[in-house]
């Protein structure tokens, strides 16, 4: 499963914003740069995700992130994701509220927030 990560300015954009992970046992996960971004790099940790998630082995090197999914519930899975911008700028979206020039205000929960749904077959 590919998803694509658009950073422009402070605005971050994830497409698809909600995939739905389909399959039985571990299926890939990868995040990269959409074509049409303004340069980055992901952070350290690249991607956090706000429960107990099945997804081992997060890691992130230049503008691509991965990680493994082991798919054995039906369940929604909420995550951030953590950049850097050209200019050094730490920026995570969506954000837990705070309103800064490099953190767009967001605040989790609000059914946007970027989520892997694991539907098992």
């Amino acid at each position: 499963m590919q998803i694509q990560i658009k950073l422009k300015g402070t605005t971050v954009t994830v497409h698809p914003l909600d995939p739905e992970v389909t399959g039985v046992g571990n299926q890939s996960l990868q995040w990269q740069a959409h074509d049409n971004s303004d340069q980055f790099n992901f952070d350290n940790p690249p991607i956090t995700f706000q429960q107990n998630a099945p997804i081992s082995g997060i890691s992130g090197s230049g503008n691509t992130a991965s990680a493994t999914d082991n798919v054995t519930v039906s369940a929604d899975f909420t995550y951030q994701v953590h950049l850097i911008d050209s200019q050094g700028n730490h920026i995570t979206y969506p954000s837990s509220g705070t309103n800064t020039a490099t953190q767009p205000k967001m605040m989790l929960g609000t059914g946007t927030d970027p989520t892997i749904k694991n539907r098992p077959t």
